[in-house]
């Protein structure tokens, strides 16, 4: 249960950096105009996932299922939007590279496994 709240908690914190960047970024060094709103889409898409006992739950027991369903879910947001869930090299979880967007996060499954979900587009 309390990998569920420190879960829950950093998921929280990311959003809110990711809200804070977004609305104090200039426009300069900004994602695009009209891909902000996409950025941030995928950033919450990611964390959401992250945080899913049923996506973990799904994943556990059905990787290749449970990763399929995830890209549908993000081709919803954006159309060149993937996801991948991989274990971590090093103890690290590495970015793809990406034209646009790329995120990364780790987490835990119900197992104790650490894995590694990521979304770029």
């Amino acid at each position: 249960m309390r990998w569920v709240l420190e879960l829950s908690f950093a998921a929280f914190i990311l959003i809110l950096t990711i809200a804070l960047y977004n609305y104090t970024a200039p426009a300069s060094i900004a994602v695009q105009a009209g891909e902000r709103g996409r950025v941030s889409e995928l950033s919450a898409f990611a964390v959401r996932l992250a945080a899913s006992p049923e996506f973990l739950f799904r994943l556990q027991y059905s990787w290749e299922e449970a990763v399929a369903q995830a890209r549908r879910e993000a081709a919803l947001i954006d159309p060149l939007a993937s996801v991948d869930v991989y274990l971590p090299t090093n103890g690290v979880c590495t970015t793809p590279p990406s034209p646009r967007i790329a995120i990364s996060l780790a987490t835990v499954l119900p197992n104790g496994t650490t894995v590694c979900i990521a979304v770029w587009a």
